[in-house]
């Protein structure tokens, strides 16, 4: 996993080939982004005297930590040639937390 820092949003890029964009679940929860992707495949031969099957199977899980800059309901993802690429945008200095003091009483 790939992360590119700029000074509006965040690039990740994931290798995962052999999978195709109906594979992957991706969700955001609670400031952690999951990434999961599963896939199955099966061959068969039959000839007159014998049968050949093939089975495969994939699957994979990421998480990862967003930080408070990340503007969550505008995160994009997008896979092509067996890269999943995300686009993290950037809150603006105004919409992130700032620390507040406390007084105690």
């Amino acid at each position: 996993m790939n992360i590119k820092e700029a000074d509006d949003a965040f690039e990740v890029e994931l290798a995962a080939p052999r999978f195709s964009k109906k594979d992957f679940e991706v969700t955001i929860d609670d400031g952690c982004l999951h990434i999961s992707a599963e896939n199955s495949s099966s061959e068969a031969e039959k000839k007159e005297n014998y049968t050949r099957q093939e089975f495969s199977y994939s699957s994979f899980e990421k998480s990862l930590m967003l930080p408070d800059s990340v503007k969550e309901e505008n995160v994009k993802a997008h896979y092509k040639d067996g890269v999943l690429r995300f686009n993290l945008t950037k809150k603006v200095a105004s919409e992130q937390r700032k620390p507040k003091k406390i007084e105690v009483s």
